[in-house]
Formats: C-alpha cells, structure tokens, sequence
C-alpha cells in the first residue's frame, strides 16, 4: 500500500535502462586527454630532471692520470 494513493508502486521502482553504447567521439576524447597527460608528466619530469643537474658538476670530466697534480714530493 502507498502512501500516496496517486502514486502505484510499479511507478516506484527503478526504470533498468539498457547500456550505452561508447562512441568513437567519445573514445577519441578521452585518448587525446590521456595523451595529453602522459605528454605533461613527462615534461615535467625531464624539467625536473633537467632542473637537478648540478652545472660545476656537469661541465666537470673525469680526472685522467695526465690531469692529476703531484703536490707531494
């Protein structure tokens, strides 16, 4: 029995509505944003990477024996 005598209680149960289907608009958005994402993160991170390089370090070679001093004699 409702408490609503205007309203049946088939009224009250959920509507099942079938499943849509994607479309390729759809599924070609959602690719450019991942690809978008994925592009900004690897940005980033190479900045980062780029940005933690310490100049003296970089600009400085390996010591060869032919480069070394001999300040003890």
């Amino acid at each position: 029995m409702s408490v609503n005598p205007g309203v049946s209680d088939a009224s009250l149960q959920p509507v099942q509505r079938a499943p849509q289907v994607v479309s390729v608009g759809w599924a070609l958005r959602r690719t450019a944003l991942w690809f978008a994402m994925m592009f900004a993160m690897v940005v980033v991170g190479m900045w980062l990477f780029y940005a933690s390089i310490d100049p003296d370090e970089a600009t400085a070679g390996p010591v060869t024996s032919g480069e070394t001093t001999q300040t003890t004699r």
